[in-house]
């Protein structure tokens, strides 16, 4: 259908002949040598009278001369004047109009070759027909299709050209109804059909339209009949389809399994989500054991600890106190036996201190009395005493208020299982301990220059081949979780140790929450 309209629209001669009226029109207005030769005679007249006023020394300046032959002589020459730009233009247009003529038939020659050239390179075959079905033009794809010759069709009728068509004149549905067509023509501009040639496996597209503008009294067609052979395009459209149908069947299979895996996915994710909630229940009933069995176990402590001071440290003070007392008469005893009671004197002094080392290690008394703090410095001090090769380097920027009483009881545990840690295995000449807080966090961090270690915190926090773990990482690590805390270990053979705690304030918000926000 494009075809035929694109076909439509080379008019040439129509268009050329417009363009030829146009000049013609245009040059009728334009007459250059009359437009010329006018004021040139009224110039001589104005002239001519000009000589005879100032040259003959007529009284005064007239335009019309007073003497007969002067005017006829005047008048004569300004019609000859008018004449020869009558002539001249009359000669020019007609000069004009035979260049334009033969411009117009070179052109139109010119187009006809083009649209013949045009024409022939289409794969279609191209039928131009007058109003009597006969053929007047035919391209070069019926000599393609091995059908004759372009100059044997002209002048047949189509109806006797499509029998031709057909293989032994066996009539098809386009040729047997193509009076009908025909007649349909006049009242339609443009009739498609499609008929199949099952004899030969083709199917042709029969496209037939009338030029709308036709003037029967130029050379023009009345109609064009064009017949596209769309077997191959037709097998492929037949292919797109089958491969379209089958690419749908299998995105219908896809979706459905598709379908079928999104609901495994989300019952796997219910039951990875139940697990989480089931693994989060068990994880905050871990920690509450955790804590319960670490407060019995300062419980505990703290109970042992005051029995040993209460009652063992009281027996052996009233015992040395005693012995002091025997010992102040000293004429009651011989030499030897008071140098034995001073002996044991002295034995019951270290047995007095030992207990009460012992007690503080279980639960110093300062911790409840005082606070975590002060027992801090204490602990701080006495490890320096024991271990005087070790400097310590103490920084607290928090309040008493700050820290709860798990808190006070776990910071302390940390410090005191870190610090002997590092007295034992670390090498370390120096100790840096550091409680911090900020807006968002508290910070414990305990870092020396030791010696350092491979920390597989793989083992720790999953909870892997445990026994090879120290028992005091693990226990730290679980003191810290029992409180909410994070516990971290970053260490590097060679350079060290830093053991870091961190809670995080209950009244800062995280990131995604001030975000929501």
């Amino acid at each position: 259908m494009l075809l035929i309209k694109h076909l439509m629209d080379l008019k040439t001669p129509k268009l050329l002949s417009l363009d030829f009226s146009n000049a013609n029109k245009q040059d009728n207005k334009k007459h250059y040598f009359l437009k010329f030769s006018i004021p040139l005679a009224l110039s001589y007249w104005i002239f001519e009278s000009a000589v005879h006023y100032f040259w003959y020394g007529e009284i005064e300046f007239k335009i019309i001369p007073v003497d007969d032959n002067e005017l006829w002589m005047r008048t004569s020459i300004f019609m000859l004047l008018a004449s020869f730009g009558l002539f001249a233009d009359y000669t020019s247009r007609k000069l004009i109009e035979k260049n334009i003529r033969n411009n117009q038939t070179e052109n139109i020659a010119r187009a006809k070759k083009q649209w013949e050239l045009i024409v022939d390179t289409l794969p279609q075959l191209v039928i131009a027909m007058d109003h009597n079905a006969r053929i007047t033009r035919v391209n070069r794809t019926i000599e393609t299709w091995g059908m004759g010759k372009v100059n044997n069709v002209d002048g047949l009728y189509v109806s006797d050209f499509l029998k031709c068509f057909n293989n032994n004149f066996t009539d098809d549905a386009w040729t047997s109804d193509w009076p009908y067509i025909w007649q349909q023509l006049k009242n339609k501009d443009l009739l498609e059909r499609k008929v199949e040639k099952n004899h030969i496996g083709k199917t042709y597209l029969y496209t037939l339209r009338k030029i709308s503008d036709y003037d029967f009294n130029r050379d023009q067609c009345f109609a064009v009949l064009v017949i596209d052979d769309i077997t191959t395009r037709q097998d492929v459209e037949k292919s797109l389809k089958t491969h379209a149908l089958n690419l749908e069947k299998e995105v219908d299979e896809r979706t459905s399994e598709l379908n079928q895996a999104n609901k495994q996915l989300k019952h796997e994710l219910y039951a990875q989500k139940l697990a989480e909630e089931e693994l989060n229940k068990l994880q905050e009933c871990r920690l509450g054991l955790l804590r319960d069995l670490f407060t019995a176990q300062e419980t505990e402590r703290k109970r042992i600890a005051r029995e040993l001071h209460d009652s063992i440290g009281q027996s052996l003070g009233a015992t040395k106190f005693k012995i002091e007392e025997l010992l102040m008469n000293k004429q009651n005893f011989i030499d030897d036996e008071y140098d034995q009671f001073n002996n044991l004197v002295s034995t019951i002094k270290d047995a007095i201190n030992e207990v009460r080392h012992i007690a503080m290690g279980l639960r110093p008394a300062m911790l409840d009395d005082l606070g975590a703090l002060p027992t801090l410095n204490w602990f701080c001090r006495e490890f320096e005493n024991t271990y005087t090769k070790i400097k310590i380097n103490l920084l607290m920027n928090v309040d008493e208020s700050d820290l709860s009483e798990h808190q006070k009881v776990v910071i302390f545990r940390i410090v005191q299982e870190a610090m002997n840690n590092v007295a034992k295995h670390g090498n370390a000449t120096k100790i840096e301990l550091k409680l911090s807080k900020s807006s968002a966090e508290m910070r414990l961090c305990i870092s020396d220059n030791g010696c350092g270690f491979v920390y597989m915190s793989s083992l720790i926090n999953k909870n892997i081949n445990q026994s090879r773990c120290s028992f005091g990482l693990s226990s730290m690590r679980e003191r810290a979780e029992s409180t909410g805390g994070k516990f971290v270990i970053e260490s590097t053979p060679g350079s060290g140790t830093s053991v870091i705690v961190l809670w995080k304030n209950k009244d800062a918000l995280s990131l995604d929450e001030k975000i929501t926000a």
